[in-house]
């Protein structure tokens, strides 16, 4: 993998499935959490002007009834806790104009890249996503996110 663990959101570890929802809480700390999510917060004390881009990464094709929510967002805090007024959504992860940050299973043909451009003076950054099943499991499989300064669209 061309990237390192201090631009890895999700590590591709874990699979992301509606029956283990519950255990896909958003990550609170800089260590990687390695039981069920594969996430860490980065501390990227802010990406400048230029921003970065975050990559969603789903490798597998999904129910076609089910979708995933995911969003990325930066605090100024590491465990996104006491001010809750500065915890931002930075980027919602969409897909052909769906505007609630979820991507639906049917435009996971056989997976899916997502790419959305952001910047920010916060310091803190984590992805808070939910796999839903409406019709099945909800396998999104073993998905990752990413931060580049270079968007890409193939890997």
């Amino acid at each position: 993998m061309p990237f390192d663990n201090s631009l890895i959101l999700i590590d591709g570890t874990k699979t992301y499935t509606a029956a283990t929802a519950a255990s896909f809480v958003a990550a609170t700390s800089t260590t990687r959490e390695s039981t069920n999510t594969g996430a860490a917060v980065i501390d990227l004390q802010g990406t400048g002007v230029y921003g970065l881009a975050a990559v969603l990464i789903i490798p597998v094709l999904a129910s076609a009834t089910d979708y995933l929510t995911m969003l990325l967002e930066g605090s100024e805090e590491a465990d996104f806790g006491e001010s809750a007024y500065y915890n931002k959504t930075l980027v919602v992860f969409n897909q052909a104009g769906v505007t609630d940050g979820r991507i639906l299973a049917s435009e996971c043909t056989a997976g899916l890249v997502v790419v959305q451009r952001f910047s920010t003076d916060l310091r803190y950054v984590r992805v808070n996503g939910t796999p839903t099943a409406v019709g099945s499991t909800g396998t999104f499989g073993a998905l990752q996110v990413l931060l580049s300064p270079y968007p890409f669209l193939d890997l």
